[in-house]
């Protein structure tokens, strides 16, 4: 299967989108994780939650795919 020109500038163009989307998402978790701003109250029964089943034995990562 032959790839065209213009398709590779596409994909091309659709990975840098990508790439600054993830560089948005790292300032978010950064910014969340780090602690620049005070956790809101869903995120603090989030994080509770998280230590409790992490505590518990209980906590369970699925993959994305």
């Amino acid at each position: 299967m032959k790839t065209l020109q213009p398709d590779l500038k596409d994909i091309a163009k659709e990975i840098k989108n990508l790439g600054n989307k993830i560089d948005k998402l790292e300032k978010i978790v950064e910014t969340r994780l780090i602690g620049e701003k005070i956790p809101d109250k869903y995120e603090k029964k989030a994080l509770a939650e998280f230590e409790r089943k992490q505590k518990t034995g209980k906590l369970e990562f699925l993959p994305f795919s």
